[in-house]
């Protein structure tokens, strides 16, 4: 990402972000010119979900100005479904880490749930489509 260092040290000075990752077409380096940028960030928990969402809108903001560009999609990992989450981490392109330890911990938790819910998950799309498909003869 061309301003990779710069939105580190953006987001290094915010103090209620435990961990950030760069995540999506970017972290793959596959974007193209119309790609936006996806981040993910965990907030401190001890923040409300009004606290959240009003500090989401401000790194929105200052995010899409650092970037030079209105195409910035940030995820708030404490909100997003796991399945998002583990997308974010399986990415593996963590940007701030503020305690190693927290990270290991959140990433083990987020991947043991994906894959607890792995099996119904699919399960559940199996029988949507086939019920789908059913409908249409």
């Amino acid at each position: 990402m061309k301003y990779e260092e710069e939105v580190r040290k953006y987001l290094q000075k915010q103090d209620k972000i435990k961990l950030a990752y760069l995540f999506g077409s970017v972290a793959r380096e596959e974007q193209g010119k119309l790609s936006d940028v996806d981040i993910a960030i965990f907030l401190d928990e001890s923040l409300g979900k009004k606290e959240r969402w009003n500090l989401e809108l401000s790194l929105i903001a200052d995010l899409g100005d650092i970037l030079k560009a209105d195409r910035v999609d940030l995820v708030v990992m404490n909100d997003a479904p796991n399945s998002l989450n583990f997308e974010v981490i399986k990415a593996n392109h963590p940007f701030l880490i503020r305690d190693e330890d927290f990270k290991v911990d959140l990433e083990q938790y987020i991947m043991s749930r994906y894959l607890d819910r792995q099996y119904y998950d699919q399960r559940w799309a199996y029988n949507l489509l086939k019920k789908t498909v059913e409908g249409t003869k």
